[in-house]
């Protein structure tokens, strides 16, 4: 049973359920409203029916209520399904993760060409900067704090020397940096090209500590207000693998999934028969 038979059963096992003609009135599991129920036209007064146009708990409630008055078995409910951890698997991994992470993203930031500069101060390695801008979102810890860790990747030799923490900040806020940023992470999901054949599109906003000012009249009252700017990301992803082959971000669209399937399409090209399913 799905999740609106499951409530449904309960309805009918535990409320009073009253009827007028055709007309069933049915109590709500989570206030002290009731709804009309007509299940000759197959029809609630509840918002989840007038919202999704399907056939709601309460439905289910009276069908299973008709059910038992008939003498049938009502079904039993199912039993949550459990998945079992397996806790040594889970604790290598979580115990190994920084180390081979750092590893990872050293091999991947390794391939990265360092462009000719014909002028000005020798600038950092961008291989090295890029690795530190990767590695400094990793940590979610300060760029003050950060050095830290950086002097540990020079001790392990993944970086030459250890930047100023305000370097690393410059950097992530380069935007040449983009499209190194985005050819790491189609090369990243690379290797998994010969098991992931299904992808699905998604978004998500992430919120920045910068403020806006917007204008609200709710109720009549108009005022400023500052909320907290935030940032629209699309990617797309393996289905079975959840590898991340493409992103795309953008502080003022919306909706723009198809973007990132035509973002996505050089990676799926190397895919025989690719299926993009959002």
């Amino acid at each position: 049973m799905n999740s609106r038979e499951n409530k449904g059963l309960a309805i009918a096992s535990n409320s009073e359920i009253t009827r007028e003609g055709n007309i069933w009135t049915v109590p709500s599991q989570s206030s002290s409203k009731r709804y009309a129920v007509d299940l000759f036209l197959n029809k609630c007064s509840c918002p989840d029916f007038a919202e999704n146009a399907q056939r709601c708990k309460h439905l289910h409630a009276i069908e299973f209520l008709l059910q038992r008055e008939s003498g049938l078995e009502l079904p039993a409910d199912e039993p949550r399904r459990t998945y079992p951890q397996k806790w040594h698997e889970y604790n290598l991994a979580q115990t190994n993760e920084k180390a081979r992470f750092l590893e990872l993203l050293h091999g991947l930031c390794a391939g990265v060409e360092e462009p000719v500069q014909t002028f000005g101060r020798p600038r950092l390695p961008l291989s090295e900067m890029l690795f530190c801008a990767a590695f400094k979102v990793y940590s979610t810890i300060s760029g003050r704090r950060f050095i830290s860790d950086l002097r540990d990747a020079l001790t392990k030799g993944f970086i030459s020397k250890v930047p100023h923490f305000n370097s690393v900040s410059n950097y992530l806020e380069d935007e040449a940096l983009t499209p190194y940023l985005k050819a790491m992470i189609e090369e990243s999901a690379r290797p998994l090209a010969a098991v992931e054949w299904d992808f699905a599109v998604d978004s998500s906003g992430f919120a920045t500590g910068q403020y806006q000012r917007w204008v609200t009249a709710k109720y009549g009252a108009a005022k400023f207000i500052d909320k907290e700017s935030w940032i629209k990301v699309h990617l797309m992803c393996g289905v079975k693998t959840n590898i991340v082959t493409s992103v795309e971000s953008d502080a003022r669209a919306r909706g723009r999934q198809s973007a990132v399937c035509a973002s996505g399409g050089n990676y799926l090209a190397q895919l025989p028969d690719p299926e993009c399913s959002g």
